[in-house]
């Protein structure tokens, strides 16, 4: 799952202007051009809603994990506020060193807000989602407004000047903002704890037939709603500043239903691969244990590759590049994952976030 943020990321420190993705033409080769389809169809806004899910998913596993261990409402109550002020921080430092779109500070604002319906059982999601629809529905005008405006020419900052640094400093205020109120970040929270409510992802045996169909549903809308952008950006068809603006709204909006969708289908498919210890499995589920070590090792190994004011790369490569690149991370942050869990040694974030949080605490 984690190769998805990678495959997401790494493009973004290109500086040719011409790395296609999110609707606009790629220049560069054939295979370039084919990347930037692919990736605008089934990676780009639709990567964040999974994991955004899956965060909401992981905080009500956070609360019964405390409730068994006997902790109080409050107790809990201070677990998930020191947990989500202490991803803010994360979030803020790796805003600083690499990529100032990243997610750790959104999980936090998430965290202290939404993640709150946690510890009301009883209450009707349904009527959340009612509540936050046509508030995001507002706010995807306000970005298709963005959009229409933007040259497509925005590169991640560097960190030579002055001026980077500002950029940087405004990334650590404007990420989580933009990141939780301009794009349904509470929408992806709110369906993870319901899907966590169902016990989906942690008993999939026992809701198989709910799966399946959260998982063809949910992809099959992800891919109609992103295939208007992608036939766009592949020159399919000619749009105007309105038209381009609409289509990745569209796109952006369907992504909630891909969040869902790729959710299910990878707790179907860790079902079928359950009980089997070959080796591919084995890679996977130590990346999967140590899934914040591993995203933070990938963001910043993209950054050091690829950011033009350190190797560079970026300024060499299209779209197709920054993807074979961001494979490469990952394959390495994977088997790093792997060789600590054969050490019998958790991810050194995942080590740290814990001492933080529990730090004179029950565990």
């Amino acid at each position: 799952m984690l190769l998805l943020i990678a495959v997401a990321y790494a493009p973004v420190y290109t500086t040719s202007g011409e790395a296609g993705g999110y609707g606009r033409r790629p220049g560069g080769s054939f295979l370039d051009q084919v990347v930037s389809f692919a990736s605008t169809l089934v990676v780009e806004n639709r990567a964040f809603p999974m994991f955004g899910v899956l965060f909401g998913y992981g905080l009500v596993m956070l609360v019964e994990g405390g409730r068994r261990k006997g902790l109080s409402e409050q107790e809990s109550r201070g677990v998930l506020r020191r947990r989500s002020l202490w991803l803010l921080v994360f979030g803020t430092v790796h805003t600083l060193l690499a990529y100032t779109g990243e997610i750790l500070a959104a999980y936090g604002v998430a965290g202290l807000t939404i993640g709150l319906l946690v510890f009301k059982p009883h209450l009707r999601l349904g009527r959340v989602l009612a509540i936050l629809a046509p508030c995001y529905l507002v706010a995807s005008a306000i970005m298709m407004t963005v959009l229409v405006n933007d040259d497509g020419t925005l590169v991640q900052p560097g960190y030579a000047t002055g001026e980077d640094w500002v950029l940087r400093l405004i990334g650590v205020v404007a990420g989580p903002i933009g990141n939780t109120l301009l794009f349904p970040m509470f929408v992806f929270v709110v369906i993870g704890i319901w899907a966590a409510r169902k016990r989906l992802l942690d008993r999939p045996a026992d809701n198989v037939p709910l799966l399946k169909r959260l998982a063809l549903v949910g992809i099959s809308v992800s891919v109609a709603g992103a295939l208007p952008l992608a036939l766009a950006g592949a020159g399919a068809f000619a749009t105007g500043d309105l038209a381009y603006g609409v289509l990745n709204m569209i796109q952006e909006l369907t992504g909630v239903f891909a969040g869902i969708g790729y959710a299910a289908l990878f707790g179907l498919l860790g079902l079928r691969l359950a009980g089997r210890e070959g080796p591919g499995t084995r890679l996977l589920a130590a990346a999967g244990q140590r899934s914040l070590s591993v995203y933070l090792f990938i963001s910043l190994a993209i950054a050091l590759v690829m950011n033009h004011d350190l190797i560079g790369v970026g300024d060499a490569v299209g779209k197709a590049g920054a993807v074979g690149v961001a494979v490469a991370i990952w394959a390495v942050a994977v088997l790093a994952a792997r060789v600590l869990d054969a050490e019998g040694r958790q991810g050194p974030a995942e080590v740290l976030l814990r001492r933080l949080v529990y730090r004179g605490a029950r565990r």
